[in-house]
């Protein structure tokens, strides 16, 4: 009797699982998701509410990451950084996942990431207000004795390029430069808030390669591009998704939503 209560228990699961990885993409949902962002120039409060409609309506849609990550950037919009910790902390996966989780999660690490760096820089502002300088090493920023220590790391489990110095005589111990080594240049909250949405992905869909399954050349501005599966990479952008009427691309930051060529 034991036994089969367990094999039924098992068909069950199984049943339930399978239910759960059969959900339909809302592909058109999240087109006109999309389209309303470009044509309110993705108004934060707006876009909000039209994430969480689509994210409510369907938990389980493998789509609902592409939602999650606008609204994660909404909140960060809006100033603020607890709601956006806490929806890209969502989105962190096992690195085993498929493509599109996978680019969830690196989009999510990479803006909780700047929201770390964020805690570094004002704990570095605080040492300077008490020393007049900044420290040589970022270990110094523990005689400050803050409630919360800023984040030594990044999401990718990588220490700080943090450097102290200045090539103006005089000044070498009032600058410094502080950066995500996976990330460089693009580690500063504010000034990748700035950017307008996927300002940077300036790729288009052509068509449709015949005879190689799932191959689509794009048009940049430096010229074109074949992608053949989703997670290549071409100019710094990974094709996430390949649906029967859409594809889904992402800088790292931003995702970009375009139709599916024939």
């Amino acid at each position: 009797m034991i036994i089969r209560y367990a094999i039924g228990v098992i068909c069950l699961m199984s049943a339930l699982s399978g239910r759960a990885q059969s959900v339909r993409p809302d592909e058109r949902g999240l087109w006109e998701l999309w389209c309303a962002g470009t044509n309110s120039g993705f108004n934060a409060v707006q876009m909000l509410e039209l994430c969480r409609e689509f994210k409510n309506k369907s938990p389980a849609d493998p789509l609902t990451v592409v939602s999650s990550g606008i609204e994660g950037w909404c909140h960060l919009k809006q100033g603020d950084i607890t709601a956006a910790r806490d929806v890209f902390t969502a989105m962190l996966i096992d690195r085993r996942a498929s493509v599109l989780p996978s680019a969830g999660d690196k989009m999510a690490r990479t803006w909780l990431t700047r929201m770390g760096r964020e805690r570094v820089t004002d704990a570095l502002k605080r040492y300077y207000l008490q020393n007049i300088e900044f420290p040589a090493k970022l270990e110094e920023l523990q005689t400050l004795k803050l409630k919360a220590e800023p984040p030594a790391q990044d999401l990718w489990g990588n220490a700080w390029n943090y450097q102290r110095g200045s090539s103006i005589k005089g000044m070498e111990t009032q600058r410094y430069t502080l950066e995500s080594t996976a990330m460089g240049p693009f580690s500063d909250l504010n000034a990748a808030l700035e950017m307008p949405y996927a300002d940077r992905i300036d790729l288009r869909p052509l068509r449709m390669v015949p005879n190689i399954q799932d191959a689509i050349e794009f048009r940049s501005s430096t010229g074109t591009a074949t992608v053949r599966k989703a997670g290549d990479l071409t100019h710094r952008i990974s094709l996430a998704y390949i649906g029967s009427y859409i594809i889904v691309v992402t800088d790292g930051s931003h995702w970009c939503v375009l139709p599916k060529p024939r």
